[in-house]
């Protein structure tokens, strides 16, 4: 027993060193990946060529590599973030730069009020919303992209709320929003998210959502994207002012997709409360 306790005591630190090793890996992984060209067709080739620049032989570069793809695996929020932020720092960018068709469609007629811009990226559709008028906050996890927001807002002489966090730990408050844009988020579209947002808007606040589609069928598919008629269900509690199931070009993506776009109002009447007879 005492052999045993022995053993596990020198365990300890050796775990605890492994541990910090890995992550040291990850890290620097993920910061190179950052600096990527967005185009870089092959990522893990190009890091395998850049492991044997620095030395490693092709055993070591490529158990390295094993270690890289297992941590991605286990870690999917910080590769997510390393992605989103060599994104926004591409100078040729992989998506729309102009404010969201729908959005744009949905605004032009409404007075202005307080607006959510969730997972706001460069802020393309924020700053449309701060020109018009409107008293806008955006989140995003990605630094790039909200520190590319706050430059675009500053140069368009706009004021926006554009804050690094995650959707996890954002307040999204009850009864707040005017209006709240979801445009090509990645927030689960389960119960317990959409519940979130419906609740966070004013009574007669609008939701504005669109977003690829899945078209799988898989149950691993992405839980952000929706399928066919899904959000017609999930957001039943609004009502339903206009539902496109259409193959149009989309804001991230070179070619047409097959997209899903919504826009819902929060009934301004409250649910009737049944009392029970006296």
């Amino acid at each position: 027993m005492r052999r045993r306790s022995i053993l596990s005591c020198l365990a300890a630190p050796l775990t605890l060193l492994r541990a910090r090793a890995d992550e040291l890996v990850w890290r620097g992984y993920l910061d190179w990946l950052r600096r990527q060209p967005i185009d870089l067709p092959d990522p893990r080739s190009a890091y395998l060529s850049e492991l044997k620049r620095q030395g490693l032989d092709e055993h070591a570069a490529q158990a390295r590599l094993s270690l890289i793809e297992r941590m991605r695996r286990a870690r999917p929020d910080d590769y997510q973030r390393a992605f989103f932020d060599r994104t926004y720092r591409a100078t040729k960018p992989r998506f729309q730069s102009k404010p969201n068709q729908l959005l744009a469609e949905t605004v032009k007629s409404l007075k202005p009020g307080l607006a959510l811009d969730v997972h706001m990226g460069q802020g393309r559709n924020a700053i449309h919303l701060a020109r018009l008028g409107w008293q806008v906050t955006g989140f995003d996890y990605s630094e790039q992209g909200v520190a590319a927001a706050r430059k675009s807002a500053s140069s368009s002489g706009v004021t926006i709320q554009a804050i690094v966090a995650r959707h996890e730990d954002f307040d999204f408050g009850r009864n707040r929003w005017d209006l709240i844009l979801m445009s090509y988020t990645w927030i689960p579209l389960t119960e317990q998210w959409i519940a979130r947002i419906a609740g966070a808007l004013k009574p007669g606040g609008l939701l504005v959502f669109e977003h690829l589609m899945d078209e799988s069928g898989s149950d691993n598919a992405a839980a952000w994207l929706p399928r066919p008629n899904q959000l017609l269900h999930a957001f039943s509690a609004l009502r339903i002012l206009r539902y496109e199931d259409v193959r149009r070009p989309a804001d991230w993506s070179w070619r047409p997709e097959r997209v899903a776009r919504l826009v819902a109002e929060k009934s301004e009447i409250p649910p009737a409360v049944h009392q029970q007879p006296e």
